[in-house]
């Protein structure tokens, strides 16, 4: 899969950017705060159907204007395809496909597919529970687009469940509201907790076998879905009729609480290297490693269900590792499209890079390799 341009209007900081992309790696680079990491969230907005950061739609619109827009053309193996969408203060965003309106979120995720690096993700071990959620739930998205309407209808009940159980009034009404509330949430979580378990278990695999090579097999990594119950149920069924039971059995304790206690919205996932949880007897270099592991296997699942290599997008990632660990990252990548942001030039002078484009405040400086100017594509 291959980035072919991006075109980016009032999005963020960029007031208007039309960028190219070669197949290798591609650099963008400026000062802190330039807009280079804008440039990726434009461009991973398609993968995920939003933001790899925590931030509602709105705050993706450049201040004082009303909306924005991106579209991506790209290339996979079989056929190029052109992805835009339109982003409103005060209306709900559009997406397009060549051109094409599309309603259904579920219809447009899965055709561009895109592996983000940040610096945040260098705490995935350490870090809250609700990033290893997020982590693992975009990743599903991309190679199963159906698993977003599980989520989607989920978080639905939960707000519904929620404003329930904080209403004040018959408690008898409550238990039989919440009943009706758990049954309609057990299939969406079932679903869910079914996808993470099966992703897990084979993001598991690729993950052990990349621990292994990184650390030059002195290092073992495993993972461990901590969900509603300790073992899962073989089919979507079984997980349902055990989600609901499991539900309803901490319905008491709920409405005491006055608020949902349950469910997979508190699920999570333990990385275990060499047998022990990475979380409390893990270096800082192993965790570093084992994220590292986590996220090529993340590229490497997605050419096993889809047939190719996702992008890659390192966001000024090689100043967050050292040299042995950014040697790595750049020989695993060979051969597939890279497009890495970074404040300094150094971090990449002994790249063999096809493409930089230079950023500052907002506005995007194509050159060539040898660092001469070739033309403005963005303008202010």
């Amino acid at each position: 899969m291959q980035i072919k341009s991006l075109k980016l209007v009032n999005f963020r900081n960029n007031k208007h950017s039309e960028l190219s992309f070669a197949d290798g790696v591609n650099i963008i680079y400026g000062e802190n705060a330039a807009g280079k990491t804008n440039i990726l969230e434009g461009i991973f907005y398609f993968a995920a159907g939003k933001s790899f950061r925590s931030c509602k739609d709105r705050e993706l619109i450049s201040f004082g204007e009303e909306g924005a827009a991106a579209e991506l053309s790209f290339k996979d193996r079989v056929k190029e395809t052109r992805l835009g969408v339109k982003l409103y203060k005060n209306r709900r965003r559009e997406f397009f496909r060549n051109g094409n309106g599309v309603t259904k979120l579920s219809e447009y995720l899965g055709a561009f597919r895109a592996v983000i690096f940040t610096p945040d993700h260098l705490n995935l071990i350490k870090g809250q529970p609700e990033n290893r959620r997020r982590f693992i739930d975009m990743a599903i998205c991309q190679s199963y687009p159906r698993y977003v309407s599980y989520l989607n209808e989920y978080n639905k009940i939960i707000i519904q469940k929620n404003a329930l159980l904080k209403q004040e009034g018959d408690i008898g009404y409550k238990r039989d509201m919440l009943g009706i509330y758990n049954e309609k949430l057990s299939s969406a979580a079932a679903a869910i907790s079914f996808n993470r378990r099966r992703f897990l278990k084979q993001l598991e695999e690729c993950a052990a076998l990349q621990q292994e090579e990184i650390s030059g097999g002195r290092e073992s990594l495993k993972l461990k879905y901590n969900g509603c119950f300790e073992d899962e149920p073989e089919t979507a069924e079984e997980t349902r009729q055990a989600m609901l039971a499991y539900l309803n059995g901490k319905a008491e304790t709920e409405i005491l609480r006055g608020i949902s206690l349950f469910g997979t919205h508190k699920d999570d996932f333990t990385i275990y290297l060499n047998g022990k949880n990475g979380r409390f007897f893990a270096s800082q270099g192993q965790q570093r490693s084992a994220v590292l592991a986590l996220k090529l296997a993340e590229g490497e699942m997605s050419r096993k269900i889809t047939g190719e290599y996702p992008v890659f997008l390192f966001d000024d990632i090689l100043s967050e590792l050292d040299e042995s660990r950014r040697e790595i990252i750049l020989r695993k990548t060979v051969g597939r499209q890279v497009i890495i942001t970074a404040c300094e030039k150094e971090y990449f002078s002994t790249l063999n890079t096809q493409n930089r484009i230079r950023v500052e405040k907002g506005m995007c400086i194509a050159e060539k390799a040898e660092g001469e100017e070739n033309n403005a594509l963005g303008k202010e």
